[in-house]
């Protein structure tokens, strides 16, 4: 079975948990908090990856770095990824999770790339523009890339607004050499 898969589904299982219980906000906050330590603790992580290292020892360090700033049932189901074999599939079953709250909250990531920075304004005009189209609430990411010459590129999970000038040029010489 493909990992991507079964990081899915684990998260799908953990999500289900957690609204049952009605503590996916929490579940989501515990998430960012366990990658949050392991991004800021790399002989964890490598303690974690280690085949060698018993899944004892994996369960008794992650509830040392985490006992005091996650919940039980959080540390529960890291225990299950340590018992289970997926511990290394944590940072792809945490971006899962995250996309499940988004979905159940009606939101939706947006990454707005443009040539030169968004002034703030601009920003929440393309925000607002975007949820009036999508119809959700949008989380807006923006970057810049000078080679997009002018204009801005917006994704949207798979859909794609290509307003670039680059865009633009691509397109006209498509059509250039498609008239041939």
């Amino acid at each position: 079975m493909r990992e991507e898969s079964v990081s899915r589904r684990y998260a799908a299982a953990f999500f289900e948990s957690s609204q049952r219980s009605g503590t996916v906000a929490e579940s989501q906050a515990d998430m960012i908090t366990v990658v949050q330590t392991l991004i800021a603790d790399p002989k964890l992580v490598a303690l974690l990856r280690q085949p060698l290292v018993t899944e004892r020892r994996k369960k008794e360090a992650l509830k040392e770095a985490l006992e005091t700033k996650i919940r039980r049932q959080t540390l529960g189901f890291l225990n299950l990824l340590v018992d289970k074999r997926r511990i290394n599939l944590l940072a792809e079953v945490e971006e899962e999770f995250t996309q499940r709250v988004r979905a159940s909250n009606n939101v939706a990531l947006a990454s707005a790339v443009s040539a030169i920075p968004l002034s703030t304004t601009e920003a929440e005009a393309l925000r607002h523009s975007l949820e009036g189209r999508t119809g959700k609430t949008i989380e807006l990411v923006t970057s810049v890339d000078a080679s997009l010459i002018g204009g801005i590129l917006v994704r949207i999970g798979d859909t794609v607004y290509d307003g670039s000038v680059r865009g633009n040029l691509l397109r006209l010489r498509e059509q250039l050499l498609a008239a041939r």
